[in-house]
């Protein structure tokens, strides 16, 4: 190391033991970006508002509200998905640019915490073991923000150095301009990504003939709570055929009775739970007469996964992980498929054996 650069860490080391702020200054930084990339990629996506979508906010609180502990509160979150949807993107962007500018730090932060614990407790809630979700993370690494402020290369600390005593409405008035500065710079970021807005929904939910609009309804999407949804009428019109066409065997096979056949449409699903275990499933008939079953737990963060269609497989709603209608992995943040899990047809009921 040369002599000017061991000055220049000599230096930088004696400013930080001076201003310990200046060590958070890396944190700040991310923490900026991430939220506000956060916030910027949920106003862009097209999905995200639409209550139709598997993959917007609506189907999340449909699918975690089980598990929450805060899930008996989410009830007007629900019925007004749009208003705080729009409100978290909003929140989020807001504490990315009062991160990135130092401005009014501590309110940023406090903003962040708040998103960040709503989403453990709920988005995050599933994860297992619990230190995997991200989330809570972002709870704690606001801490020193919010209690130190921003510190150095910040608006606020700008403004303090020309605070002066006798001064404070000018001082005011440089918050209020910096401050509205600030404002329209986030106005203009969330124009630029409504400009951008993308459709992530699957092709065939993009296609014209997919499936009837009476088995749809535009308020409520494809989730786990409303699996009649996914049915095309063309299902229930030929399902009592398929019925009385299912193998039966004389006796049920040790094991737990889980949903009758006769409730999972041909070619969709059905969400049941394993009285015994507790797991959440997904009872599967892909074609006549051949039954399935997948746990419902992402394996990226434990979120509930959604089924979209035979030809969609699954979506968790969560972190947009997607599956094929056999669970296997076809896009991340997950690094491996659903779980499988086996299921027999015991006389019209599907029943999963003691050793499955």
């Amino acid at each position: 190391m040369s002599s000017t650069n061991r000055s220049r860490f000599a230096t930088l080391r004696e400013t930080t033991r001076q201003d310990p702020r200046w060590r958070v200054l890396p944190l700040r930084a991310y923490l900026a970006v991430a939220f506000g990339y956060a916030g910027l990629s949920k106003i862009a996506d097209r999905t995200f508002l639409d209550a139709s979508s598997p993959n917007s906010m609506h189907a999340t609180l449909l699918a975690v509200r089980d598990q929450s502990p805060i899930g008996g509160l989410l009830g007007p979150v629900e019925n007004h998905s749009f208003a705080f949807g729009l409100a978290m993107a909003l929140g989020e962007v807001a504490v990315g640019v009062g991160l990135l500018l130092g401005l009014f730090t501590r309110i940023a932060a406090a903003g962040g915490v708040l998103l960040a614990l709503s989403l453990f407790l709920t988005v995050s809630w599933g994860a297992d073991p619990w230190y995997t979700g991200a989330d809570i993370v972002y709870v704690f690494a606001l801490t020193p923000l919010l209690l130190g402020g921003a510190g150095p290369l910040s608006a606020d600390a700008w403004l303090a150095a020309r605070t002066k005593p006798a001064d404070g409405g000018a001082d005011r008035t440089r918050r209020v301009v910096v401050g509205g500065l600030a404002g329209i710079a986030g106005l203009i970021a969330v124009g630029v990504a409504g400009l951008l807005r993308k459709d992530d929904r699957p092709a065939t939910a993009r296609s014209a003939d997919t499936a009837d609009p009476a088995t749809q309804p535009a308020t409520q999407p494809a989730t786990p709570t409303a699996t009649a949804a996914t049915e095309p009428s063309t299902q229930k019109s030929t399902q009592p055929s398929t019925q009385q066409s299912t193998p039966k065997t004389n006796s049920a096979p040790p094991g737990t009775t889980l949903v009758a056949a006769a409730e999972v449409p041909v070619g969709g699903a059905v969400a049941t739970k394993d009285p015994k275990s507790g797991d959440e499933l997904y009872v599967l008939q892909l074609s006549k007469g051949s039954f399935t079953a997948v746990d419902r737990r992402c394996p990226h963060q434990g979120c509930p996964v959604s089924f979209v269609s035979k030809a969609d497989g699954f979506t968790c709603p969560c972190h947009r992980s997607a599956f094929d209608a056999a669970g296997n992995l076809t896009r991340g943040p997950a690094t491996s498929g659903l779980k499988k899990v086996a299921v027999v047809d015991a006389g019209g009921t599907i029943v999963r054996p003691a050793d499955g």
